[in-house]
């Protein structure tokens, strides 16, 4: 019994003292940052009939709406069209600022307006618009900005110095980051049962007839591709193998595992943005695989990446040498040596 009690004394100081995910939080901030930011700037010649005053969904219906299901949208509190360009473009700023900055309060601002455009016209969106709200109100208890952000090196300082010691907020930022995975895998798990005892991916050509609607026809090439019946029933079938493996590769710890993992579902999301182009739901569903990777991993890719940098520089500087040209810094090479300049 006292072991158990250590045991979980010691799981519970971990969750609340070590922030996990950091690398991961902050590319799913970029990249749901992107999806958003594109989904303001790609509608903004239309902004006015998808969700303005004058809009085909009709305002009077969506301010009933808002009062009888109590549902809040800055869109509701007023009807005037200088409202409306107002909240529209102010949304779309604190979505780049909430991409380039992070920061726990522009995630709550980006929330609010993004569950305002939401409400005020649901049909607007490619799909993923559940996940992606489910996963912003997790984000507000994360810090998304440890990395990849000007106000990264500040917030690592600060998690450095706090370090080791239970804090309230460590304990918020785990559990987010776990929600975050545990989501994806339901979300990805779920979606391979129900291809599974669909009949046309059982039968493998789901994608062809999928290719084929031209609503989500983005490009000639993809129905062309998916005319190959071996091409067609080898790409169905990998889009159910690899997000049935999603689940395994959350939990094992060979890392070789998760990254193929991950990488084979990127490139799943990548051929549905080519394909079909749906783009915001491409890049959003890709910022919560990212939360699949562990800092760990995110680490060894790294220094993988600063390993190949260094061999890459150091036989261009080889060929250099073995060219006759002398390697910058290397006396005759027009800049002074290392000796001279400590010498003078």
């Amino acid at each position: 019994m006292d072991r158990l009690k250590t045991a979980a004394a010691r799981a519970l100081r971990g969750v609340s003292s070590h922030p996990k995910y950091l690398v991961g939080l902050s590319l799913c901030r970029i990249l749901l940052g992107v999806s958003t930011t594109l989904y303001y700037v790609s509608n903004i010649p239309y902004r006015a009939f998808l969700w303005g005053p004058d809009s085909y969904s009709g305002f009077a219906a969506f301010k009933a709406l808002t009062g009888d299901q109590h549902i809040f949208s800055l869109y509701a509190l007023s009807d005037g069209r200088a409202w409306f360009d107002l909240v529209y473009f102010a949304g779309l700023l604190v979505s780049l600022a909430w991409t380039v900055f992070g920061s726990r309060s522009l995630t709550v601002v980006h929330a609010v307006f993004m569950t305002s455009i939401y409400h005020r016209n649901y049909t607007m969106w490619e799909g993923g618009d559940a996940l992606t709200g489910i996963v912003l109100i997790l984000l507000m208890g994360a810090t998304v900005n440890a990395h990849f952000s000007p106000l990264a090196k500040g917030v690592r300082a600060r998690l450095e110095r706090r370090a080791g010691e239970p804090h309230l907020r460590t304990s918020l930022h785990n559990t987010a980051a776990v929600l975050i995975v545990f989501q994806a895998c339901v979300v990805y798990v779920v979606s391979a049962l129900w291809k599974v005892a669909a009949p046309q991916w059982q039968e493998g050509t789901a994608l062809y007839y999928i290719s084929h609607v031209w609503q989500y026809t983005y490009s000639s090439a993809f129905p062309q591709l998916m005319d190959s019946l071996v091409l067609t029933t080898l790409v169905t079938y990998f889009a159910i193998v690899v997000q049935l493996l999603v689940l395994p590769a959350a939990l094992t710890s060979r890392r070789w595992f998760r990254e193929a993992v991950v990488l084979g579902i990127a490139g799943m999301h990548i051929g549905i943005m080519a394909g079909m182009g749906l783009m915001t739901f491409g890049f959003a569903m890709m910022a919560i695989d990212a939360v699949l990777v562990r800092d760990a991993d995110y680490q060894a890719l790294f220094r993988r990446v600063r390993l190949l940098r260094e061999r890459v520089a150091a036989r261009r500087a080889e060929r250099t040498t073995a060219s006759g040209e002398p390697a910058s810094g290397q006396p005759g090479s027009g800049e002074p040596a290392a000796e001279e300049l400590s010498a003078a």
